[in-house]
């Protein structure tokens, strides 16, 4: 639990009132005789009722929104998203809500504060903050995600191993991700062990250099540490290699596929082509790898993203910086005008948390499965570029422009280091 206190007042800063909208009791006009009233035919009674709502919506915007009904002593009673604000109060604390056997919000709501958004991912920013103030002890049962997944490894252990957890393991454990299921982060494990040839069977390995090896062994897929075949010493360099590429710390994977390929040409200059033909495998296995699921996975000592969303307007677009702790909402731009603040948005990503007037921070773990669930999301309007120091801002110009001229029947490359920069260009639409 954050040590983050926000107030209601900030998150959710336009309000309304159920006696505003909705006349509890059309029959409080002085002027009308009660006693006539008592003999009006319902028809009549409930089409007063019904003008009176009519009347009385009209001033709430019908437009995306997260919002929050309070009771009269300021007590919450629900906090949601909607893509319509004025249908969601209707079907709430309208007088036709009982007809329908739902709860009738209209008879113990007092209060409604609301925010206007203008895309699904700023809606679950601002939803996620509402609710983790409004309701802290059950917030995350509220949320449409789970914390993320992320793949560890301890490289100080006596016995290094690759394991997953949905928590952020402390320093000195290398940590990447994130990634939204627990299979997904085991697929990314496992393919780090049959790419570099590690250790399965993690009791055995604990047991070297006096282990029984396993059937990996005799398949020519592990060196087998556990009985002595090679040291603990040359175990630790070989994962720590798989880290390294994993983590792609220092360009580590651009250089495990040069050293690839210089072996190739060793072996085969040497007429073992058997070796050289194990050698190209790995090497195809790993670029396999580079271009599908380790596009979704990050160093999270670097993990910053900058976010394009639409805004709350026709033509506008939001800007958002999410880092391990925090999402930033960067003030609205016009589309055509998108390119000219490229640079202005990278300082901000360049910056330090404590940069900002933010008092602590939200877990590295809900705030990453947020921009993860979104980002992966069917045919939701977004860009989603990972600032890890990689990308240049001509590359990002060239994105923002092919986001703004995407059509929705075409899929949006990953926009990443692994990316080349040709592959972003604004005057093509892609290939069908």
């Amino acid at each position: 639990m954050s040590d983050v206190n926000e107030k209601i007042d900030d998150l959710l800063p336009d309000r309304t009132t159920v006696s505003q909208i909705v006349n509890r009791s059309p029959l409080e006009n002085p002027t009308e005789n009660l006693l006539d009233a008592d003999h009006r035919s319902a028809d009549i009674s409930l089409s007063s009722s019904s003008r009176s709502v009519v009347d009385g919506f009209a001033g709430v915007p019908a437009k995306p929104a997260v919002y929050a009904c309070f009771a009269a002593d300021g007590t919450p009673i629900v906090a949601a998203t909607t893509a319509n604000l004025r249908n969601a109060l209707k079907n709430r604390i309208s007088n036709q809500t009982a007809a329908k056997k739902r709860v009738n919000y209209a008879e113990i709501a007092d209060t409604i504060r609301f925010r206007r958004v203008g895309s699904a991912f700023a809606a679950s920013w601002w939803y996620y903050r509402t609710v983790r103030t409004l309701f802290p002890n059950r917030y995350a049962a509220m949320l449409a995600w789970k914390p993320a997944w992320f793949v560890t490894l301890n490289p100080e252990m006596d016995f290094p191993r690759f394991q997953i957890s949905n928590t952020l393991a402390e320093p000195p454990n290398a940590n990447v991700g994130p990634l939204l299921t627990r299979r997904k982060a085991r697929e990314i494990m496992e393919s780090m062990e049959d790419l570099f040839d590690l250790c399965r069977y993690y009791e055995i390995l604990r047991q070297a250099p006096n282990g029984t090896p396993c059937a990996y062994k005799e398949l020519g897929k592990c060196p087998s540490p556990c009985d002595g075949s090679i040291s603990m010493l040359e175990y630790r360099q070989q994962i720590n290699s798989a880290i390294g590429f994993l983590s792609d710390s220092n360009g580590a994977r651009m250089g495990w596929f040069d050293n690839q390929e210089q072996r190739i040409r060793e072996a085969a200059s040497c007429m073992d082509f058997r070796l050289a033909a194990t050698h190209k495998r790995k090497l195809d296995q790993a670029d396999k790898l580079n271009n599908g699921k380790l596009t979704e996975v990050h160093n999270m000592d670097k993990w910053k993203y900058l976010i394009i969303q639409r805004g709350k307007t026709e033509n506008w677009i939001a800007p958002f910086v999410a880092d391990p702790h925090w999402i930033v909402s960067l003030p609205e731009v016009q589309d055509v005008d998108g390119a000219q603040w490229v640079s202005s948005w990278m300082t901000v990503c360049n910056a330090q948390l404590s940069n900002y007037p933010i008092a602590g921070g939200f877990p590295v773990e809900e705030i990453a499965a947020l921009v993860t669930y979104h980002k992966y999301r069917p045919r939701e309007a977004g860009l989603y570029i990972p600032m890890d120091g990689k990308i240049d801002a001509e590359t990002i110009r060239r994105a923002l422009q092919f986001w703004l001229n995407y059509e929705g029947d075409y899929d949006m490359p990953e926009i990443n280091s692994a990316v080349p920069s040709a592959s972003l260009n604004a005057d093509k639409r892609p290939e069908a």
